[in-house]
């Protein structure tokens, strides 16, 4: 029996295999006769970094300038993989609230080493109704660096491809005209608040569980409602501009953040046959121990106890090593100087208006900040009334 146990032990250290595989999950398309009206805005919110969730098993892999500025590369990656689908309006990153947006993306990357894309995605709608909430991960192989294989999109195409499949199917499932009406109705009440709350706050309700609907609708000639109308075109072309950043940005950083994930993928799998190699160890030990194959239970003891140190002490050993490789810190310098960028402090921007000139300067977050505080002035001004502190 004990003989059974060790063979059983020796082979359950060396039977686990990761399956990976090439292929891309193909982008499902909708219908493309969608009416305008029945098509719904898409806002996505910047991704967390979820520096506080990565496994400990990855987390001398884990480089938290890198992690910034994924956060800012995945939200446009999502945001262009929607809009190539078709089945939707504008799908725009936005920097700020996403109250008023039809559709809301908000996601936590969970896990990105260049071997496994992990992220928790929720995707919800104006009326505050949640449509999933759900965990996706991707494990690629060494083909999807190899450049004569590569196609011209990123290794991990196909985790994104899934959200704006469930995200179509979700839609076309549970969502008919009246309901997006009512959503989109519920999105324009719900910026309208922003600005003039003690107006359009009597519109809408609120039951327990958080689900907004419509009380009833101010008259279509209402004169605040069309100077908030026009507030919100204004708010558009800006978020607009600001696509422009961040497609900017992702084109820069796709190069050198490749070529990081490449050589990540090279130590995760260093680390992950050190840490194999410590597991047999380690079964083996125990095997030792149990069926009386070495002379002293001292000498197994420490086969063991040394295979537990290599398991933990894997990770040092490959960060180590990673931060000694120069082409791996260069690309590392390189993607925490284009993160920094975006997340510090971009070019000022000057803005003219119908009877002023502003500058807006800061980071993107900051800009935008500004900017809605310039909004709200210029809707204060326009009823004669002191500026809203809503933002």
């Amino acid at each position: 029996a004990l003989i059974s146990l060790v063979m059983l032990l020796a082979l359950s250290a060396c039977s686990t295999q990761t399956v990976k595989t090439t292929s891309v999950t193909p982008m499902l398309t909708g219908n493309t006769g969608i009416p305008e009206e029945q098509l719904l805005d898409v806002g996505i919110g910047i991704f967390d970094p979820g520096l506080d969730e990565v496994d400990k098993s990855r987390k001398e892999l884990t480089f938290a300038d890198v992690r910034h500025a994924e956060t800012f590369y995945v939200s446009h990656l999502l945001s262009k993989t929607l809009q190539s689908n078709g089945s939707w309006g504008v799908v725009r990153v936005v920097p700020g609230n996403l109250e008023s947006s039809d559709v809301a993306v908000n996601g936590t990357i969970l896990q990105s080493d260049g071997e496994a894309m992990k992220m928790r995605v929720k995707v919800s709608d104006a009326s505050g109704r949640v449509w999933y909430e759900k965990e996706y991960e991707e494990v690629v192989s060494k083909y999807s660096y190899d450049p004569k294989l590569r196609r011209n999109e990123d290794s991990f195409q196909g985790l994104y491809n899934r959200i704006a499949n469930d995200m179509l199917q979700y839609r076309q499932k549970n969502m008919n005209p009246e309901k997006i009406a009512s959503i989109r109705t519920i999105a324009q009440l719900q910026f309208a608040k922003g600005f003039a709350p003690e107006v359009f706050d009597e519109y809408l309700a609120e039951n327990r569980q958080g689900i907004i609907r419509i009380k009833r609708l101010p008259a279509t000639n209402d004169p605040m409602l069309a100077r908030i109308q026009g507030i919100r075109e204004r708010d558009n072309m800006y978020i607009d501009t600001l696509q422009d950043y961040y497609s900017n940005f992702a084109r820069e950083m796709e190069q050198p953040y490749t070529e990081f994930r490449r050589l990540s993928y090279e130590e995760v799998m260093k680390l992950d046959r050190i840490q194999a190699d410590a597991r047999r160890n380690m079964f083996l030990g125990v095997a030792a121990i149990l069926g009386g194959l070495v002379a002293t239970q001292s000498s197994s003891n420490a086969v063991v106890y040394s295979s537990i140190g290599a398991l933990g002490a894997g990770g040092f050993l490959i960060k180590d090593a990673f931060n000694k490789n120069a082409e791996a810190q260069m690309r590392l310098e390189q993607i925490a100087e284009l993160g920094s960028s975006l997340e510090q402090e971009i070019a000022p921007q000057t803005i003219e208006l119908e009877e002023r000139t502003v500058t807006l300067s800061g980071s993107v977050e900051e800009q935008y900040a500004q900017w809605r505080e310039i909004l709200a002035d210029i809707y204060a001004n326009e009823i004669g009334e002191e500026p809203s502190n809503s933002f």
